[in-house]
């Protein structure tokens, strides 16, 4: 049994549960956020009692988290706490003692980019390790004090980016090319960190899914035409599949290593000099545009990882 935890609408999911049963596996999602309010689960220990199991509330029949083979935590969300506890400190322990339990349940099966892994891997982190990997990062300063941002502003001569460290699950916040018009925003700086970055402009963007030890690696041909820095919003130009440099390939996977994860979505840029920069990456990041786009077997590729006809990291 190969278990994918997300939201019963989540498209990833539903796609690579159906590439799963394509070459023979079971498949079940479960999607945590209603399990506060739909479900019952249970963790056993014991010398021969060791036992993890979910049980919908209308059902007698338990789900035995022990005949799970591998457990792919696509994007669990915090469990939907019972409107009927009221008082935020109340709902705030509850929800973490959720947390605490989907941790207990899914400590056993092969995990791809474990839970604890994925929320390790911040963009800070990210950017310490790039360079041990092998990988080339812009210049970069991640600060709340607007002199310090200032400074990094005009060291660039304004050639700069700014980003989050985290997004929002109710809206895009782009990455965006800094404009001078906004300098006076940077006094805003000591209520919330953010990421300055020296912009890198080239002929493509390349967002490349890594499987395990496999790359699926798509460009994004916007070049001197493109838009916007960003180029989620860049929805006209070519995505094509491009073939990494072995030693990009290599060294992408050397820093998943040094995160610990399995699966992952990389942005890089390459510069007109050819250089290739390591710009972040997400460990539950989208994929299916890109396969939907450029025809790699993305979905195809974590089934079968999943069921363990690919290499599993260790």
């Amino acid at each position: 049994m190969i278990l994918i935890v997300a939201s019963d609408e989540d498209v990833h999911a539903r796609r690579v549960a159906q590439e799963i049963e394509h070459i023979g596996a079971p498949a079940a999602i479960l999607d945590w956020r209603t399990a506060a309010n739909t479900s019952v689960a249970s963790l056993r220990y014991g010398t021969d009692r060791a036992r993890r199991s979910v049980r919908p509330l209308d059902d007698h029949r338990a789900f035995d988290l022990d005949e799970v083979d591998a457990v792919w935590t696509r994007r669990v969300g915090p469990a939907t706490i019972p409107p009927s506890i009221l008082g935020i400190d109340q709902r705030s322990f509850v929800a973490a003692e959720w947390r605490d339990l989907l941790y207990g349940l899914l400590d056993g099966p092969h995990a791809v980019s474990p839970l604890d892994a994925q929320r390790s891997a911040t963009k800070p982190a990210q950017l310490a390790r790039a360079p041990r990997a092998g990988l080339t990062i812009p210049d970069t300063l991640i600060t709340s004090d607007p002199l310090e941002a200032g400074g990094f502003i005009d060291e660039h001569g304004g050639r700069v980016v700014h980003k989050t460290m985290n997004s929002p699950r109710d809206r895009l916040l782009a990455t965006l090319r800094w404009e001078e018009r906004h300098r006076s925003d940077l006094a805003r700086l000591p209520l919330v960190p953010t990421i300055f970055q020296e912009l890198i402009e080239g002929p493509r963007d390349l967002r490349v899914t890594v499987i395990g030890t496999t790359c699926y690696a798509a460009s994004i041909e916007g070049g001197a035409s493109a838009k916007h820095v960003d180029s989620r919003l860049d929805v006209d130009v070519p995505i094509i599949p491009f073939e990494l440099p072995p030693a990009l390939a290599a060294a992408l996977i050397d820093l998943m290593g040094l995160l610990g994860l399995t699966f992952a979505t990389i942005d890089l840029k390459q510069a007109w000099d050819g250089t290739f920069y390591f710009l972040e990456l997400n460990p539950q990041g989208q994929f299916l545009y890109i396969e939907i786009l450029t025809g790699l077997p993305i979905a195809a590729g974590m089934a079968r990882y999943l069921a363990g006809l690919e290499n599993r990291q260790a």
